[in-house]
């Protein structure tokens, strides 16, 4: 909820609920005057190079402020940012009657299997070790569950014909399989974040295959709030199913061990 706003603010008033766009930009270089605020040279990242995040109070640029219906769940409006990277990865590799992968059914791999299939994906694959998870890809949309641990998952892949690999989980298996199963000329969307670098065969799984690239992260300032807010307006994306757990605020140390223990969705915290 907006509880005070400056006197120089247009367009949101107290009392307003927003959800909040947590990459601020400094509006000035040549990112934010090319309409690529996402990656802004000097972007601020909330709870990382400002202070917020598990603040009591936070104070936001009206520009970061995205103000959402007043029929909309709290619950939907709080989880609108990270749902926003999948919408932007899914929009970005153009999914509309095409085979897809989705490699790392964590929140945002379960979030991206939902939006391929609000973007009208033909079929969707789900992979992962974790059955819990691979179980909510399937309420979310995923025709297909395959176990991430197979030693086989890159030759029963490899036949049906992927368009998009999304790989949401950085592990080097996960993005040389993702790779690996694709059809020639598709498309590999890279958003999941490696804790190291990684090994790649560039000649033989990216170059000699015509294959492309696509590097994620963030959200598009503004038309993925915008597409976001249409399909949920529309009825088409439905991230409900997500939300696995709910505690209070002052249950936060059962909130994160829930999560460590990888059996839960997308967290959300009450006051």
């Amino acid at each position: 909820y907006v509880l005070d706003a400056g006197k120089n603010v247009k367009t949101l008033k107290k009392g307003d609920r927003v959800a909040v766009e947590s990459h601020v930009p400094c509006g000035r270089c040549h990112k934010c005057t090319h309409g690529m605020r996402h990656i802004c040279e000097r972007v601020q990242i909330l709870g990382v190079d400002r202070q917020g995040c598990f603040a009591e109070y936070v104070a936001m640029p009206e520009l970061c402020c995205w103000k959402i219906p007043a029929g909309m769940p709290p619950e939907i409006g709080s989880i609108m940012e990270p749902m926003g990277n999948a919408v932007h990865a899914v929009s970005a590799a153009g999914v509309k009657g095409k085979t897809v992968c989705v490699f790392g059914c964590g929140p945002t791999g379960l979030f991206t299997v939902a939006v391929a299939r609000a973007l009208e994906a033909a079929v969707i694959f789900a992979v992962d070790i974790n059955k819990h998870r691979l179980e909510l890809a399937r309420s979310l949309g995923a025709h297909e569950l395959l176990d991430g641990g197979d030693p086989d998952l890159v030759g029963k892949l490899s036949k049906r014909g992927i368009d998009v690999t999304f790989e949401m989980s950085g592990a080097q298996v996960a993005i040389t399989n993702g790779l690996r199963v694709l059809r020639s000329g598709g498309t590999f969307v890279a958003f999941g974040i490696p804790s190291k670098p990684i090994e790649m065969d560039l000649a033989n799984d990216v170059i000699l295959k015509g294959r492309t690239v696509l590097g994620i992260v963030g959200r598009l300032m503004f038309e993925t709030w915008e597409e976001m807010q249409r399909l949920l307006d529309a009825g088409k994306l439905n991230p409900a199913p997500i939300v696995t757990h709910r505690y209070k605020l002052s249950e936060y140390e059962a909130a994160f061990a829930t999560i460590k223990s990888g059996q839960a969705g997308k967290i959300v915290l009450h006051p």
